[in-house]
């Protein structure tokens, strides 16, 4: 995921800034979860599973509001205000819009099935999720180690010599059964030979009496 939210530090956004450092001010610790995501409100900074979201300054300062108003009803007006001091009224709605849809896909989250922030018809959002604060950051589960080129190809060598053993015992599978098939017709030509000589023998001897009588 993504890169360090970084809040802007021109002379013309000073004002936003110092709002958004008041609404961290009213967080009562560093840190605050919910669900998978973790805020560092010190390094203004979002987290899922450990990993930076990629998120735009506006978009986090969106997200600090409605976390420091958490179950209460923030108006549209209210986010204009504390976003775009310097724009006029009439001007905010499509920015809120984009803030709040860009923080929703952010979150995974969704207007007709929120999890995190809900929408309030005609009067503005509320967070809605339960919010864990803690002056500790949450520990970081360790991703599963990557293997090697040599663990790679040790594991290629295995299933190589595990092919080559079962194509192996097909083959003499195969051979032993050709070696048994051509052993039994040998044994039956075999057996047919021998009952069959005595039957011949027998009919020359009868035909051989015949043969002198008729002199």
């Amino acid at each position: 995921m993504g890169t360090t939210v970084s809040v802007p530090q021109s002379p013309s956004n000073q004002l936003e800034i110092a709002e958004s450092v008041l609404a961290m001010s009213s967080l009562p610790a560093r840190y605050v979860r919910f669900g998978k995501f973790q805020i560092d409100a010190e390094r203004q900074e979002l987290f899922h599973d450990g990993e930076r979201v990629r998120m735009q300054a506006k978009v986090y300062q969106t997200l600090m509001l409605l976390v420091s108003h958490a179950g209460d009803i923030v108006t549209r007006e209210e986010v204009g205000r504390r976003l775009w001091p310097e724009r006029l009224p009439l001007s905010l709605d499509a920015n809120v819009n984009t803030a709040m849809n860009k923080l929703r896909q952010g979150l995974g989250d969704s207007k007709e099935n929120p999890v995190y922030i809900e929408t309030i018809p005609r009067r503005g959002y509320c967070f809605i999720a339960p919010l864990e604060f803690s002056d500790l950051a949450a520990p970081v589960a360790a991703a599963p180690a990557k293997q090697t080129a040599a663990e790679n190809s040790e594991a290629q060598s295995r299933h190589l010599r595990h092919t080559l053993s079962v194509a192996l015992r097909v083959v003499s599978l195969l051979l032993a059964g050709m070696v048994m098939g051509a052993l039994l017709t040998l044994a039956w030509f075999s057996f047919y030979s021998r009952n069959h000589k005595p039957l011949n023998s027998a009919q020359d001897l009868t035909s051989r009496p015949a043969a002198s009588n008729r002199r």
